[in-house]
Order: structure tokens, then sequence, then C-alpha cells
């Protein structure tokens, strides 16, 4: 924000009126942090997939796919290095650092290099996630906007986990998993007072997103269902794979990191490019490792991957991403741990499935769990990823083989590679946390005992010196030279020196050795002035000092102080204790040990599987069919709700094309039509020429006016096959596409199907009859007159056909053949009173007509006579109304007809009188319809005169 701008906000905010009202000005606030996050989100994303759409148009060429991440990574890399260097990474970490090391504060620039340089790597393909940069970008936006507003330091951190939670609702269409993750990842308190304003920033920001792109879910997923108790073994195996598989990728991120961070500093610039480069390379093999893959997680969430494919993808997106991440991208590892779950749960699944096809579901539900067995071991956050899964599938049947896979993979996972990614990363950037003050509040804390850096030895001070200036230090001092612990001396040292005349030697002389090797690099050789001083003693005990240095924790490598036991006992009233004995190792399982200790049970477990598929099957097979059986049975009887669940019954033990149908079928009667089309797109996959399934899509997609997907699959059912009477299908199905075509508009392509059903019901009346009146209706009377005709020339004693046709040739101006048909359908069908009325008006019409066939040319001219009289008789009615007013022209046509009718003697040429007489009478009736429009006319008069009118 332009200074200006920020000087005119921040006068315009009286900062003493704001903090007597924090607690008021929180919720506003929350809700518009939560608003203004949901459309940042929202923008963040479409940015991402337009520029993306951009960078690799129909999927790109293998150039493109070469070349695009490299050079996105490239121009990313270099405004990370000069513009924007606190935006790289996933930003979780930062984001966590910002609230609980720095008060909250996230720059605007930060944030909006982030963004930019986020939406930039993974438009060009970049194989991390957008979840992690959009929690940073929320978090900095709630911090800006915190800090704008004149808030205290306390309410700007209150803020950050606001924001969070609002970013990750949005990004990821999950609001719960929102909440727990800022609760359990980001503060690390589950009881975090700020819980009532997380939950209201997650669920306006999540409202944004709906508002503005739809209630669309992340993944479209079929309905889960548990096959045999004994899957949930797999689902354990599962657990234990994706485990292996997090600790693998978490160990390999952080090596890849770390050579990176070991290269020189002005070089950084170039480093996310060799990412990009890892990507290109792999994509030009396999394009599915580019950008975070969530369109290839829904093919493997609905199992139209192979195992083998799910497999190489697994292999190759954990070594793109690493790589990715390691050579510092702007980007998270949230997304990608999805992709990497899925395609675990998915190989896993597969190849189990393969085994045991009996007793095992589909690699779907598998690819499912193994998307939170990965997120649980990686990210650890076991509650956010059960929620997280059960957001994405809204079926709680999920959960039970959730939570047992997700608890096995991080409990795998924290054995293999103790220290959560997060909090490694951290610890790569020199940053070490403190713990959640709640612990251990009351307790006494190492910032209350230590010495502070000017009270520290250096190796360069003589003995002398050292002797006076801590003449009262009860206890052993700590020597260090510049952020580096060298060693300790004690009383004692000093004493034992100047006796033996050293007095002007350095303290160096005194180390008996180095300090101990884990120094600034583990948790057992130094302290954090908010560590508690048990905590110390332990430390102490364990590396087998009496000193330890406190580290700084945004720089773990630089001492501001240090703490001895007598400092500790000093610090409680106490001189003169011996610190307890250190307390003796605890044994810990290995975890190769553990390893083969699971590995003998699920061989032992596998046995006892093989044994039992045996006389499981065919008894599994007999029910499968049985509730199939009933299902088709509460079907006919209309019980379609129970029909459902005895067709997912047998969907469960025959995994078999028939019962998926039924239940797709089953399910567009109960108008759950997203659930029932991945069924029936199942059954179409594997079966294309399925017409039942083909026409229930058809179904669906008219239902919703999708014109050409509907089209497309009527044309599948029109020629797919079916189990019985293909014929009457197509008829039906060809008669439900004329009706669709019909309600959308699309008259030419109605009345084309129509003419091709003709052949097809040839002898049928009823159905020629049908498609004779959809003909009439859609404007088609000449077909439909000719199709009547046809009918009746086989069977001329049809009234119907008689009434049709008498309408159609009406509708056709041929009065004298419609008074025929009519005249028919009356005789026929005495009762039908619409007939009547058609033939009454049909006589009328024909006996006013001058042009009928077989009259004399006296006749004619009597009947043109009787047209004039009718038409002068319409106009004189007009003009009695009230309010109508005649023009000069309607004056002189009314003279020239009263003239003509009184006349008595007979005209020269009977023809032109008899055409002069009607086109008077055509010129009164329009002129008296021109000066009263709403006035009703002599029905058969307008009929006949309009048709000579031509």
């Amino acid at each position: 924000m332009p200074d200006r701008w920020s000087s005119l906000l921040t006068r315009s905010v009286d900062a003493t009126l704001i903090r007597r009202h924090e607690d008021k000005l929180l919720l506003v606030l929350t809700l518009v942090i939560g608003a203004l996050v949901g459309l940042v989100v929202v923008a963040f994303i479409l940015v991402t997939e337009n520029l993306g759409a951009r960078f690799f148009p129909g999927g790109g060429t293998a150039w493109q796919r070469l070349l695009t991440p490299a050079v996105g990574a490239l121009v990313a890399g270099w405004l990370l290095y000069r513009h924007f260097p606190g935006a790289a990474g996933s930003g979780i970490p930062q984001t966590k650092a910002a609230l609980f090391l720095h008060d909250g504060f996230i720059s605007l620039r930060t944030t909006a290099g982030k963004f930019a340089c986020s939406s930039l790597s993974l438009a060009s393909g970049i194989a991390l996630g957008r979840e992690g940069p959009s929690v940073h970008v929320g978090a900095g936006i709630a911090s800006a906007l915190g800090r704008r507003l004149g808030l205290g330091p306390s309410r700007v951190r209150t803020l950050v986990p606001i924001g969070s939670s609002a970013a990750l609702a949005a990004a990821f269409n999950t609001p719960i998993a929102a909440v727990l993750f800022s609760l359990e990842e980001v503060m690390g308190n589950m009881h975090a007072p700020v819980l009532g304003s997380i939950v209201l920033s997650s669920a306006t920001s999540w409202l944004v997103l709906h508002l503005l792109l739809g209630d669309e879910p992340l993944f479209h997923v079929p309905a889960y269902q548990l096959i045999h108790p004994l899957e949930f073994l797999v689902y354990a195996i599962l657990g234990v794979v994706g485990g292996l598989v997090s600790a693998a990728f978490t160990k390999l991120l952080l090596a890849v990191r770390r050579r990176f961070r070991a290269l020189p500093a002005h070089t950084a610039w170039a480093h996310p490019a060799a990412g990009g480069v890892l990507v290109g390379v792999l994509a030009l093999f396999v394009p599915a490792v580019l950008g975070v893959g969530y369109t290839h997680v829904g093919e493997a969430l609905n199992g139209k991957i192979a195992v083998g494919t799910m497999a190489l993808l697994l292999v190759l997106k954990l070594v793109a991403t690493a790589g990715c991440y390691g050579s510092g991208n702007a980007g998270g590892i949230f997304g990608p741990s999805l992709f990497l779950g899925a395609m675990m749960g998915g190989a896993v699944g597969g190849a189990a499935h393969l085994l045991f096809p009996d007793y095992t579901g589909g690699a779907g539900a598998y690819a499912l769990v193994g998307m939170g067995a990965a997120f649980a071991g990686i990210i650890r956050t076991p509650m956010t990823s059960v929620i997280m899964i059960f957001e994405i599938t809204r079926d709680y049947t999920i959960i039970v083989p959730l939570m047992i896979a997700n608890l096995v993979s991080y409990f795998i996972s924290s054995r293999f590679q103790r220290e959560p990614i997060y909090e490694a990363l951290q610890h790569q950037d020199g940053v070490e946390l403190p713990p959640p003050r709640e612990e251990h509040e009351g307790l006494l804390r190492v910032g209350r005992a230590m010495r502070p850096r000017r009270d520290v030895l250096s190796p360069g001070e003589t003995i002398r010196e050292a002797k006076v200036r801590f003449a009262a230090a009860p206890d052993a001092w700590l020597v260090a030279e510049g952020n580096r612990a060298l060693g300790t001396v004690t009383p004692a040292d000093l004493d034992a020196a100047q006796r033996e005349g050293r007095d002007d030697s350095p303290v160096a002389d005194l180390l008996a050795g180095p300090f101990p090797e884990a120094v600034a690099l583990t948790h057992t050789a130094h302290v954090h002035a908010d560590q508690t001083a048990d905590l110390a003693l332990q430390r102490m005990a364990d590396a087998g000092v009496r000193v330890l240095p406190v580290m700084g924790r945004e720089d773990r490598g630089e001492i501001v102080g240090a703490v001895s036991v007598g400092d500790i006992l000093s610090a409680y009233g106490i001189s003169g204790r011996k610190p307890p004995p250190p307390p003796l190792p605890s044994d810990a399982t290995s975890p190769w040990a553990l390893l083969g200790g699971v590995a003998a049970v699920v061989a032992v477990v596998l046995v006892l599987v093989g044994v039992l598929t045996y006389q499981y099957r065919e008894q599994r097979l007999a029910s499968a069919q049985r509730a199939l059986e009933e299902g088709r049975a509460l079907v006919r009887q209309e019980h379609t709700l129970e029909a459902v669940q005895q067709f997912r019954n047998a969907l469960a033990g025959l995994g078999s094309n028939e019962a998926r149908l039924e239940l797709g079928l089953a399910l567009i009667t109960l108008d759950r039509l997203d659930e029932s089309a991945i069924y029936l797109r199942e059954v179409v996959r594997t079966d294309p020429a399925n017409g039942p399934a083909n026409l229930g899509l058809a179904q669906i997609a008219a239902s919703r006016d999708s014109r050409d997907e509907a089209v497309t699959y009527y044309d599948r059912a029109i020629v797919g096959m079916w189990a019985d009477s293909p014929t009457q299908h197509e008829i039906d199905t060809r008669f439900e596409l004329v009706e669709f075509l019909a309600r959308v508009g699309d008259r030419n392509p109605a009345i084309a199907q129509l003419l091709q059903l003709e052949p097809l019901v040839a002898g049928d009346e009823g159905a020629e009859r049908r498609i004779a009146q959809r003909l009439f209706s859609l404007g088609a009377v000449q077909q439909s007159a000719d199709l009547y005709h046809a009918i009746l020339e086989r069977d001329p004693e049809n009234a119907g056909a008689h009434m049709g046709l008498g309408q159609a040739r009406f509708v056709l101006a041929d009065y004298a053949g419609a008074l025929l048909a009519f005249r028919s359908a009356s005789r026929l069908a005495p009762g039908n009173e619409s007939a009547a009325q058609r033939l009454a008006l049909c006589e009328r019409i024909v006996q006013l007509d001058p042009t009928a066939r077989r009259l004399t040319m006296a006749r004619r001219h009597e009947r043109s006579l009787k047209l004039l009289e009718g038409a002068l008789a319409a106009h004189d009615g007009c003009a009695g109304e009230a309010d109508t007013v005649l023009d000069e022209a309607s004056s002189v046509l009314v003279e020239r007809a009263g003239s003509i009718l009184t006349a008595r003697r007979r005209p020269p040429s009977l023809g032109d009188a008899t055409d002069a007489n009607v086109q008077l009478a055509i010129d009164l009736l329009q002129a008296a319809r021109a000066h009263c429009p709403s006035r009703v006319y002599d029905e058969a008069l307008t009929l006949v005169l309009a048709r000579l009118a031509g």
C-alpha cells in the first residue's frame, strides 16, 4: 500500500477508541477478514487456472512441458530473490513464525509476493500446491488489516489463525477441516480461546467461495461400501505403507532443501529453476507430473487409473515435489501430499483387489483413505485429515477405515521421521518455536535464571580476569566464541590454575575438551529463554554438563546467555545442592523391529484370509445375487429407497456392471442425480454400448438442460445394446429425445427424429398417431397429414385419425378436405364436441368460399356478395363502437359496398364483379380490424377472406 494511502487510513482511525472496543471490533473484523480472504483466494484460484490454461493449451506440446516449468520457476525465483525473500516455500512455517515470534507481523509486501510468485509457479506446472500459499496470504491479509486499524500486538496475533482458517476453507472447500488445521497445526492448541472467530471466518470465506464458484466439491467420488470386515486389515496395511511413504517423502524433501541451502547465497535466484527443469524432464514422458494434479486424483478416486500407472505417478510425484520445494519454489506440500496419498492408496487397493477380489472393493475407496493417511503422515495433523476427507466425500461411512489408516500412518511416520515436516523446515531456517504457554503455566522459566550474554566467558580472557568477573558465581561458566559454544570451566578450575601461577593464561587453556557436538543442532545441548528450568536440568543431565547455552529462537545459532545448575538453584532460593543424577536412558523400540513385527502380523493374517476366501466366495456371491433380485422386486413395487440399499449390497458383493447399472437407475428415480451419474459413467466406461446406462445419463443431462451432452447419450442409447426388445427401446428413446428437443426449442432435429421413427412403428396405429400429433405440434403439418392419410388407408374407420387429418387440413387451409375428415370423425364418434364444432365451421367456410369447385359464375358472384355483406356488417359493428373514429378511406369503402349491395342491375362481367367484391370485402375487414383490433369477428368469414387475400 503506498505511503499516502497508509497514512490516510491511519489518520482516519482513532486508535484509542479502537483499543477501547477491541472485543466488539473483533467480531466485525472476523467477518471482514473471512469475506476479503475468500475473495482473494478465489482470485488466486482463477488466476492460477487461467494462467495454466494459457501456458498449456490443450495439455501442451512436448516442448511446452519441458520449458514452461523451468522458465516459470526461473522468473519466480528471481522475484523471490530480489523482491520477496519471505515468500518462498509453502508459507505455513512462516505463518507460525509470525504468530509466535513476531507478534503476528506479516508484511503486505510478502503477502503480495506470495500471491504473485505462487500463481506464476503453480501455473507453470511446478509440482506444488496452492493451499499452503493460500494460508500465508490469508494470514498476511489479516495481519496487515489488524495493524492498519491500530490493533495491539495481542489482537494482531489473534487475527493470524483467523485469516489462515478463512484461506484454507476457500482454497480447499473444507470449512471444518480449515478450522481444525488452524487449531491443530498453526496454533498448536485445540482449546484456543479464539475458536469462535476461527469458525466464523472459515464459514464466511466458504460462503464467498460458493457464491462465486458454486457448490461443487473438489472431488466427485462414488459411494463407499465395506466389502468384508477383513478389509480393515488392508486399510491397516495401507496405513503402514502411508507411514513409510510419508517418512521417505519428508526425509527426501529435507535432504534436497539442505543441499540447496548449502550452496552460495548469491546463486539462490537460480535454485528454483532446478526444480522446474526436473518437472519438465519428467513431464516429457509422464505429463501427469505437472502441477498439483487434482484431475488425476479425481480419476484415481473413481478407479480410472491402472495400478501400475498409479505406482509410477507416486514415485515421480514424490521426486518432483521434493525437488521443487527443496529448490526454493513458492508453493505448498498440502495438495501434493493428497496426490501422493491417492496414488499410493489406489496402488495398494488395486493390488489387494487383484489378490483378494472377494474381500476388497475397488481402488477408488483405497485412494480416498490413502489421501488421509499420507496427509496424517506428512503434515502430522490426524484430526484434520479425518475431517478433511469426510468433507470431501460427504460420506460418513468412510470414517472408520480412514481413522485406522491415519493412526497407523501417523505412528509409523513419527517413528522413522520424528520431527514433523513444518518443524523441521523451521529448524533448517534456524527458527525454533516456543511450546504452547498453557502447558507449563506457572513454572520457572530459564529466562529468570540465566546469565545474559555479557556474563559468558570468551576464550581469550585471562584466568585472572575471569576470577575477578565471576568471584561470586557458585557454578560452572560457559565459554563461547562468537555464537559457538566451546566448553565450560568451574571455580575449581580457576583456583587450580591460579595456584599454578597461570593467572595470565587464557581461559581456553582450561577447556578439557570441546562442548558436546550437538550444540545448536539438537534439543539436548541448549535451551531457550521461554523454556522451563526442569527441561534445562534434564538436558544438562543428558549432555553431561553443568551449564547450557541459551539460544535465540529466530536464529538458533545465536547465544543470548547461559544457565547452570547453580543458577537454577539460586533462582529457586537454594544453593549448594547437587543436581539430581541423570535419568537412565529409556529403551526405544527400533523402527526396524517395529516394521518386522508388523510384517509378521500381516503375513499371518494374509494366510488366514487366504484360507477363508474359498469357503466365503460362494456364500457371498449368492447373497449378492439375492440382494440384486430383491432390489429389482422392490423397484417393481415402487419401494425405490429400500431397493437402493439392496443394490448397494449387490454391488459390494458382485462388483458388476449389472448391479452398478441397477443402482444408478434407481438413484435417478430418487432424484439423486450426481450420485447416479458416478455409477452410470463407470458402467459406460467399461461398456460404452450399454443402452440403459446411456439412457440414464441422457436423462440426467436433459434434467440439467445440457443439450449437447443429452443428445450424445440419447444417440448412444438409440444404437446401444439392450437385454430385451431393442427395437421398442429404440422407439421409446427416440420419443424421449423428441420431447427433450422440443422442450429446448430444437424443432428441426425433433422433426427429423420423428420421421426416422415412421418406418420403425409401421403398422402400429397408436405409435403412428403419436408421431403425427407430435409432427403437427412442431409445425410439420403436411407430414402430419400424410401420416394420418396413411393410417386411414389401412383403417378407414379410425375416428382419431380422421380428427387429426381434419385438423391438419384445416391448418393447411384445405377446408373442403377438412370438412370431409371432420364429417367422418363426427359420424364415427357422435359425442365428439370438438369434431362437431369444427365440422360446422368448415361447412360455413365452404358455403362462403367463391372459389369452390363446380360452381357456376353466377353462384360465385352470389357468394362474393355474401362475403361483401359480412365484411360490411363487421365494419358497421366496429363503427358503432362509441370511441371509434373512421377515416375518409373507410367511408369510401362503405359507400362503395353499399352501392354494390343495393344495385338492381346485373353487372356486365360476373367474373370481374366477383373479383372486385372479394377485394372490397378484404379491404373492409382489414379496415375494421385496424380500427377495432380487439373485436371478435366472424371466424368463417375471416378465414375465407384471409385465404383469398393470399
